[in-house]
Formats: C-alpha cells, structure tokens, sequence
C-alpha cells in the first residue's frame, strides 16, 4: 500500500474508532441505575466495545503488516506485538488486550453477558485506553506530539 492510501486510510479507521469513544463517553455519563435499566444503552455500550476493539486490531494489523511485515493471530496479539515493535506503551498493550477479552465476552456471550462489568470496565479505563491508543498510533504513524 502506498504512503497516501495508507494514511487515509489509518484516518479513516482513526475516525471510526473516535466516534465508538465518543458513544461509550455519553453513555458513561448516566448513572449506573440508568445504563442497567435501559436496553438500547447496554446494547450500545456492547457494539461500541466490539467496534473499539475490532477497528483498533485492524489498524494494528495495518501498522504490523506495512511498517514491520509482521502478522499477528488473534486481537490479543495484536496489541502484544505492537508493543513489541514499539507502537504502544508495554501497559496500553495490556490494558487494549484486556479489551479484546471483554469483547470476546459480548460477542461469544461467555458466562453470559454482565451489562454491569461492562460498564465498569467501560468507565475504569475502557475509554482511557482506547484514547491513549488513538494517541500513540497518531504520534507513530504520523509523528504528531
């Protein structure tokens, strides 16, 4: 892939993974009584954790192919390699991984879906991390500060 159409195309996925951030930060401003009582919030909040995370693994599986000519297999690797080659901070890696597992959990319904844990998860640090990412990959891709 050319420099151009590789950086739009970071963007592209950049954008969309910014407006998931910008639904889980407006659903974690309602209370937590709210969030549990309402069904369109608590199936929001699943499909913007699912979209995070898959459109963060697709950017990395960009960043590993085209700047490295690494590939990874699964979510969790993704963000393990991308510390590795020193995309991400050792902790944001961790820290997405451990997002990756929330989302296999709504996805593959594992034990059940907990709306609570999600949202917690979701307001602890889901949507920190998920900033801290967009960050890191902006300063290493485009070298922004």
């Amino acid at each position: 892939m050319d420099n151009e159409n590789l950086e739009s195309k970071i963007y592209t996925l950049l954008d969309e993974l910014s407006e998931a951030v910008e639904v889980m930060e407006s659903i974690m401003r309602v209370g937590e009584n709210e969030f549990l009582r309402s069904k369109e919030l608590r199936y929001a909040l699943r499909y913007s954790i699912v979209l995070a995370v898959e459109v963060s693994c697709d950017i990395g599986l960009i960043i590993l192919k085209e700047f490295f000519n690494k590939e990874a297999r699964g979510y969790r690797d993704v963000f393990m390699k991308l510390a590795e080659v020193g995309v991400l901070k050792a902790d944001v890696a961790l820290r997405m991984a451990s997002l990756a597992s929330l989302r296999n959990m709504v996805v593959h319904r594992y034990w059940g879906v907990d709306d609570l844990r999600i949202y917690s998860e979701a307001k602890r640090s889901g949507v920190g991390v998920i900033k801290e990412f967009i960050n890191e990959v902006k300063r290493y891709v485009f070298k922004e500060a």
